[in-house]
């Protein structure tokens, strides 16, 4: 009996099949994604300044150990959702009447008046820099001073009135976690803390400008309108996030 040839499989077009496929899987599989959090990190400026102690008022401390276990200000919290509520009381617990004998940071009313007088301080003293040739990072240091009066000058024209609320410059929100403390965790007291702050701005527009924060911001974002600007900085100054985040520890 003759013995029958076995034919052979056309694997011409397996190349083509196999590179289909890759490109089938690589647009239908989905990936998770790290959430992040972009905020800006102001330069390193070296001037000899005194040393200022910082009260514990003024700080709103979040600590989350390798445990995972949550301490907002020295309690111990189970319900990360709670965050926010401890933020929005660290801000707003004397914003209308400092009461000295709690815990929490107290308030200035600067008049347009000091404001003015800070900025022409300011700018003078970046003449003296200017002068001296003191280089680009202490004249930077100056033009941001100009720019944080000038703001605020601003501010309290649209804000209304002859002052308005501010919150002690001291006072901020330190995020303190350990190495084994869970991505997760972290990313949530990121959550809490904006939650927070919006909220607290959103509160404020509604009041001022009869309209909500998040539109404000959106329809700026879109069509870059100057009022939407000062009413983004305005909000800015009453609600300031001022973040300090410490390198983990073990």
């Amino acid at each position: 009996m003759a013995k029958r040839d076995i034919p052979e499989i056309n694997a011409g077009s397996m190349a083509d099949i196999a590179f289909l496929l890759l490109i089938f899987f690589l647009v239908t599989t989905t990936m998770d994604k790290d959430q992040a959090y972009i905020r800006n990190i102001p330069k390193k400026v070296e001037i000899k300044t005194e040393i200022i102690e910082v009260e514990q008022r003024n700080v709103l401390a979040i600590k989350a150990n390798n445990q995972n276990q949550l301490m907002v200000r020295g309690e111990i919290i189970a319900d990360p959702d709670k965050i926010s509520e401890k933020i929005i009381e660290f801000y707003n617990t004397n914003r209308n009447v400092n009461d000295l004998t709690n815990d929490f940071p107290t308030y200035t009313h600067p008049t347009k008046n000091e404001i003015e007088a800070n900025l022409k301080a300011a700018e003078k003293e970046l003449e003296s820099f200017e002068e001296q040739d003191a280089g680009d990072a202490l004249i930077d240091y100056a033009y941001s001073k100009i720019d944080e009066w000038d703001k605020m000058k601003r501010s309290l024209k649209l804000f209304g009135g002859n002052d308005f609320p501010l919150i002690n410059s001291q006072a901020n929100i330190r995020i303190e976690v350990q190495t084994r403390t869970q991505y997760s965790l972290f990313a949530k007291i990121q959550t809490e803390i904006e939650e927070a702050i919006f909220e607290l701005r959103d509160t404020e527009a509604k009041r001022i400008f009869g309209e909500s924060y998040g539109v404000i911001k959106t329809r700026y974002i879109s069509d870059e309108e100057p009022i939407d600007k000062g009413k983004l900085d305005l909000l800015d100054v009453l609600y300031p996030a001022r973040i300090i985040e410490v390198t983990p520890k073990n």
